[in-house]
């Protein structure tokens, strides 16, 4: 007998189906917000004793975005553009960061 074994689906799965039931225009609207949320929570941020300290809704926020971030690239099947911009930009910083430690 074959024994069928269901697993979760993954965090990626779980996101593209969010991304699949709802409007581009919608989801637009929620990056936007999530954006928003972020940006107020960095503008919190407080140096103390010399030390950054972020507001403890930061993490959460900075989950928000990326989950939109990642729904909008989805939705508009440019999940490799991105990742393709994310190498090039990673690239360009760590050519500036060698660059720097040789003046």
């Amino acid at each position: 007998m074959i024994e069928i074994i269901e697993t979760e689906p993954t965090l990626l799965e779980k996101i593209r189906k969010i991304s699949e039931h709802y409007s581009p225009e919608h989801q637009l609207e929620k990056a936007k917000e999530e954006l928003r949320e972020l940006l107020e929570e960095l503008e919190a941020a407080q140096i103390i004793n010399g030390e950054l300290i972020l507001p403890g809704n930061t993490w959460s926020e900075v989950g928000d975005v990326n989950i939109m971030n990642i729904q909008l690239a989805m939705q508009h099947k440019k999940e490799k553009n991105v990742l393709n911009q994310m190498e090039y930009k990673v690239n360009r910083q760590l050519k500036r960061i060698e660059a720097e430690k040789k003046e």
